[in-house]
């Protein structure tokens, strides 16, 4: 599988992620909850993306040999997301309420994990 086959599938799983989260807010906080859920489930596809790319120039597989390798990834996104995150609930909590921005983004990075695992085989 090519690098750019890759990159779409995760792509398209985030997009898929994003609007399953998204429902699921929409279900449990109602029409307000769907704002945070979609911006933050599209910035943990952005992270995966791009923490994807930075492992790829590494030159190095991901796996338990190259543990640097995954950390780099890890920290991207957890880091960068909670940055972001905490960003946009002091900016406007009204807009990205946290449970459901919380819950876009749980719930697009955590299959997008699984999903790296599944692509680095």
């Amino acid at each position: 599988m090519t690098r750019a086959h890759a990159q779409i599938r995760r792509l398209v799983w985030g997009a898929v992620c994003t609007g399953a989260a998204t429902l699921v807010a929409v279900a449990i906080w109602g029409v307000g909850g769907w704002r945070g859920a979609a911006a933050f489930g599209g910035v943990a596809t952005g992270l995966q993306m791009v923490a994807a790319h930075a492992m790829a120039r590494t030159g190095q597989a991901a796996t338990l040999d190259h543990l640097k390798v995954y950390g780099l990834g890890m920290m991207l996104r957890m880091f960068a997301g909670l940055a972001l995150m905490a960003l946009a609930f002091s900016r406007d909590r009204t807009t990205f309420e946290p449970l459901p921005s919380a819950l876009g983004y749980l719930g697009t990075v955590l299959p997008l994990l699984y999903l790296e695992i599944r692509l680095a085989r």
